[in-house]
């Protein structure tokens, strides 16, 4: 339970740390909706999914499934490694790799798809 906390932790606050960050110096396309509803989804409903890392995994399956280019490659890496943490390996937590990748896939689902940025009639930029 304490190494899930700190892996939706870690995810909470690579999202958070990425909305606050400024935009990058290359323009990448936007990502594609059902990425970005993947994204909004996970985002959305992680933490009420604590300890239920299934749950987690199939909103994570379809981050993977739809990521765009630039980042499909870091994407597989954080779902491979929730599915091997739901399978007992703990390797998996603090591993620097798989940190980065999970921060490049928050990154660019919070400015990609404006996540956490609000339209003017209050709604979610998805």
């Amino acid at each position: 339970m304490r190494v899930l906390r700190a892996v939706v932790a870690l995810g909470l606050l690579a999202a958070a740390l990425a909305a606050c960050s400024g935009g990058s110096s290359r323009s990448l396309p936007t990502p594609s909706k059902p990425f970005c509803q993947a994204a909004y989804d996970f985002d959305t409903n992680a933490p009420k999914l604590v300890g239920k890392i299934n749950k987690q995994t199939e909103l994570l399956q379809r981050m993977a499934d739809h990521a765009p280019a630039d980042i499909s490659d870091d994407a597989h890496t954080v779902l491979d490694a929730m599915k091997r943490l739901a399978a007992g390996d703990k390797s998996v937590v603090d591993n620097p790799k798989i940190e980065a990748a999970l921060k490049n896939v928050e990154r660019r689902a919070a400015n990609g798809c404006k996540l956490y940025q609000q339209n003017q009639d209050g709604s979610s930029g998805i």
